[in-house]
């Protein structure tokens, strides 16, 4: 799995550089609407740290030093996305009774899944944004696929944007054409390695959110195996 994820950070890393080297960029048009976000949806997701969000946060500073234009996520919406069980999109409404039918559903399977472990370490960038990726343990790809298998066959249906092995912190989008692509990406290029910092996981929160983490409309918070946190 290491090595799988490896390949996908360089492959998105690639396709980010050259898009940036190309001004290209994708723009996130959303965040430069007046209107608010409409898009809604189900994600199970987890929490980061205050160490970790802390050494973010640094980062995040050299960088809008460079591209003070971008969209920097505030430490509170900072968060590693395990799984997008319904995407979000306009339109999404859930029922009181199918939100506690999930609640139910997701809440079996993390309870007997053990804590994740994360190593956070590296910068890179996408097509449309900034990320630090991670390194997790055997846990989360386990938990993926038993969600993917055990919630359609209770008839919850699962529809992610896709599906993936990434374990990365969106933490910044692009909302404007960058205006020092070299020095941009020589910033990047100069957290390539550094250290976010381990932890562990003992708890999932279960929310329905907006597309970027900062309208919370509902939130359960579902401990792994063995962890009464």
């Amino acid at each position: 799995m290491e090595e799988q994820l490896r390949k996908l950070y360089r492959s998105i890393n690639d396709q980010g550089r050259r898009r940036i080297r190309a001004r290209q960029p994708e723009i996130d048009r959303c965040l430069r609407s007046p209107r608010p976000d409409s898009r809604r949806g189900l994600t199970l997701l987890g929490r980061l740290p205050a160490h970790v969000s802390r050494n973010i946060e640094f980062t995040l500073q050299q960088l809008a030093a460079v591209a003070p234009e971008q969209y920097y996520y505030p430490s509170p919406d900072l968060h590693i996305t395990v799984m997008d069980l319904l995407a979000a999109r306009d339109g999404l409404r859930l029922s009181a009774k199918q939100l506690a039918r999930y609640r139910a559903a997701v809440g079996k399977i993390v309870a007997t899944t053990p804590p994740i472990h994360w190593r956070l370490q590296g910068m890179i960038v996408s097509p449309g944004a900034v990320l630090v990726t991670g390194d997790y343990g055997p846990e989360l790809a386990e938990l993926r696929s038993r969600l993917r298998s055990e919630l359609p066959a209770l008839h919850l249906p699962v529809a992610e944007r896709y599906p993936t092995i990434s374990g990365h912190v969106t933490v910044a989008l692009f909302t404007h054409p960058i205006s020092a692509p070299d020095r941009f990406l020589a910033a990047i290029k100069e957290n390539a390695a550094t250290n976010y910092g381990h932890f562990t996981m003992h708890a999932l929160d279960l929310v329905v959110h907006d597309w970027y983490n900062r309208q919370v409309e509902s939130c359960v918070r579902l401990p792994f195996a063995g962890d009464g946190r």
